[in-house]
């Protein structure tokens, strides 16, 4: 997630070495520009786990109640 003022590329990895040692891969994010940049670094399913435990609970349910929209 990020603020309207920040611009998004993705740029190449340069030099052959980076491309084969570094384990980041051949592209990165470029994020440029004010404003606040929000990083989420667990897998989307580690994250709803994570925080399903502090959602509020529906009585009968035996999940948690997410009303969206």
């Amino acid at each position: 997630m990020l603020d309207a003022g920040i611009q998004f590329s993705i740029t190449t990895v340069p030099g052959i070495r980076n491309v084969l040692f570094s384990g980041d891969g051949l592209f990165l994010a470029q994020l440029t520009g004010p404003g606040k940049v929000w990083l989420q670094s667990l897998p989307l399913p580690n994250l709803a786990h994570a925080i399903s435990h502090h959602l509020p609970y529906s009585e009968g349910s035996s999940g948690p109640s997410i009303r969206l929209g």
